[in-house]
């Protein structure tokens, strides 16, 4: 391990998770994130304001996901509302290094993340922090030239018209036995009609 790499992972207080018995419902205590973890929590905690209370809890955005941040000026022309959306605050790829040193349990949840939960975490001076964030999971998406398309091409008149025939055809066809005897039907009745009622 390189001396960036050791920089990133390393912290002076460090304590092996993996010995410990999980339990979703209690807190990650502080000592147990990573370094770059543990000074972007530290740093945001600084800005916000106490309220003095015993334990307290904060709601810190998750770094690990995308965030929704305002609506977009030019919103208003589409037909459903648009974002800005703001970066995870650690990249993917720092993530997947973390998740290499580090267990899932105790990281916040996100999409490389598959043992991720939202645990909370308990600093040192007993403040509990929560991630605020949802894992947004992307359907997936069909190929093909009108895959994730609002708006479909215009196409040709047999290709838009194609729906209309097919479902009037149906109609026809669900109706063709019924019509069929009720020709036969008439066909009869006209032959009985025009037989002669002499027998010879």
């Amino acid at each position: 391990m390189n001396s960036i790499t050791r920089r990133l992972f390393s912290t002076s207080s460090r304590v092996c998770s993996e010995s410990l018995p999980f339990d979703p419902s209690t807190p990650v205590p502080a000592q147990l994130l990573p370094r770059v973890l543990y000074r972007q929590v530290e740093r945001r905690l600084s800005n916000v304001p106490r309220s003095g209370k015993q334990p307290e809890v904060v709601s810190l955005s998750n770094p690990f996901l995308l965030h929704r941040g305002v609506q977009r000026a030019d919103s208003e022309s589409s037909d459903e509302p648009r974002y800005h959306w703001r970066q995870p605050t650690i990249s993917h790829r720092r993530q997947k290094q973390l998740l290499q040193y580090y267990s899932g349990v105790d990281l916040p949840a996100s999409k490389l993340n598959p043992q991720g939960v939202a645990r909370e975490v308990q600093w040192t001076d007993g403040t509990i922090v929560r991630w605020q964030g949802e894992v947004r999971v992307k359907e997936d998406a069909k190929k093909g030239v009108y895959a994730g398309r609002k708006r479909m091409f215009k196409g040709h008149r047999d290709e838009r018209d194609k729906p209309q025939k097919e479902a009037d055809r149906q109609t026809r066809l669900d109706g063709m036995e019924k019509r069929i005897a009720e020709w036969k039907k008439s066909k009869a009745d006209e032959k009985a009609r025009n037989r002669p009622s002499l027998p010879f």
